[in-house]
């Protein structure tokens, strides 16, 4: 059965409070992954970090992979393998010294010229470790292997998940806290959740329409099951997922394999589809494997011209502090009358 989409308003200074308290741990959340712990032992504000006593650390919490990391000192000389990651970070006015480069995605200004330590999947362990950074951060789908190499240095490697809205709330305090800026980051969330409130509150009171969600990859199509940011957005915007039903796939829970049979007997009001990898490479594939079949163009989405591919960056990478552009693109797409059209 599908969830009751329900958006809460966000108490960012009751959760501050509670991450620097570190009385209290997270648990997992609904796609299994761990959600960051964090302990936060800093240092009595009279007391410099310099001078703090014996077996004080600035920082310990748990990341996405339940590594436990302690941080002795605020971390100077951070290192980013993950470009949304780097962004989040920027975004609350910290900085690192080096990132890992990935095709289509965007760099926040000032860290265009970072040093480079190669791409996101072939990150230079050579150079990463000479430039002897006191904390690395990258992500759980691609820098699990770098954890023996970082860890025979003693270099701290955090990795997360940044998919939902959740994961968006919970990073960028972390970014917050390692960065200094906690205020920064709270003010930044409260801010953002007041924005995705405002178009929450225009919408119909009946609930929305049904739709799917799928990706399309340079070797595959799937259907979106359950914890992405664009599923989560269309649940906002009080749509139905009809592919919850659809059973798991055996790798990714999170998916469900591709069937258009399945699809067609489901027949939703919306099918979107999202592009993983060259924009172009993902159109041809929609047109030689999904439109030229006859049960995809029986399908009531498609008749009616409600089969739309999104744009990546705002529903299929979590876009950060632009969340509320996603569900303001989203809404005028499904909700035209009364948003208007989006051009």
């Amino acid at each position: 059965m599908a969830r009751k989409p329900r958006i809460r308003r966000f108490f960012a200074g009751a959760l501050i409070l509670i991450i620097l308290s570190g009385c209290a741990s997270t648990p997992p959340n609904e796609n299994g992954d761990h959600e960051t712990n964090i302990e936060a032992n800093a240092p009595d504000s009279e007391t410099p970090s310099d001078t703090k006593a014996d077996g004080d650390v600035f920082f310990t919490f748990v990341d996405d992979t339940e590594r436990e990391i302690v941080l002795p000192e605020s971390p100077k000389r951070i290192v980013v393998l993950s470009p949304q990651l780097l962004d989040l970070l920027y975004a609350v006015d910290g900085t690192a010294v080096a990132r890992a480069t990935a095709s289509g995605g965007s760099v926040p200004k000032e860290a265009e010229n970072l040093e480079d330590v190669g791409g996101i999947t072939t990150v230079n362990t050579e150079k990463l470790v000479a430039l002897n950074p006191d904390l690395v951060i990258g992500s759980t789908s691609f820098h699990r292997d770098l954890a023996d190499i970082l860890d025979a240095s003693g270099i701290p490697l955090a990795l997360f998940t940044l998919s939902t809205y959740e994961d968006l709330k919970e990073k960028a305090l972390l970014m917050g806290k390692l960065a200094g800026t906690e205020s920064s980051a709270e003010e930044q969330l409260a801010a953002l959740d007041q924005k995705i409130n405002e178009w929450v509150e225009q919408l119909p009171a009946e609930n929305g329409p049904t739709f799917i969600m799928l990706n399309v990859a340079p070797s595959s199509v799937s259907v979106q099951r359950s914890n992405t940011v664009g599923l989560e957005v269309a649940e906002m915007l009080r749509m139905s997922n009809v592919a919850e039903e659809m059973e798991a796939s055996d790798s990714r829970p999170t998916t469900a394999p591709f069937s258009l049979e399945k699809i067609a007997e489901l027949d939703p009001e919306f099918v979107f589809i999202l592009i993983h990898g060259a924009q172009e490479d993902g159109l041809n594939k929609i047109e030689a494997e999904l439109s030229s079949q006859p049960a995809w163009q029986s399908l009531r989405a498609v008749k009616e011209e409600r089969m739309f591919v999104l744009p990546s960056d705002l529903l299929l990478s979590n876009p950060g502090f632009r969340l509320h552009e996603s569900v303001e693109y989203l809404a005028k797409l499904v909700y035209p009358e009364s948003f208007g059209n989006g051009e």
